[in-house]
């Protein structure tokens, strides 16, 4: 389990995830809303040829990703949650929860 960072100042990170992946929160957030309807576009195929999902993460670990939860209950083919429109929306929100502290 990763512990989960406060949104306060969400905005100003310049890295996303616990491996640093993203680093634009717009980026964050689609990867979220799509993750699971567009799962080959985020993640490499196996030597099978099967989307290897989670692939950053322990075999042991990625039965603790949330797959339950909408955004993330979406499977290949389903339509996402929110469209672009939604997801400007939202970083757009999550832009508002600056105050402008930095910390060093």
């Amino acid at each position: 389990m990763f512990k989960t960072p406060t949104l306060r100042n969400v905005a100003t990170r310049r890295a996303f995830f616990h491996n640093g992946r993203f680093h634009a929160l717009e980026d964050a957030v689609r990867f979220y809303v799509r993750r699971d309807t567009d799962a080959e576009h985020w993640f490499p195929k196996s030597a099978r040829g099967a989307i290897d999902k989670f692939d950053d993460l322990p075999r042991g670990l990625r039965g603790n990703v949330d797959t339950i939860t909408a955004p993330l209950d979406r499977r290949r083919g389903q339509p996402t949650v929110w469209n672009d429109a939604e997801i400007a929306d939202v970083v757009a929100f999550l832009k508002t929860l600056t105050d402008g502290y930095r910390a060093l």
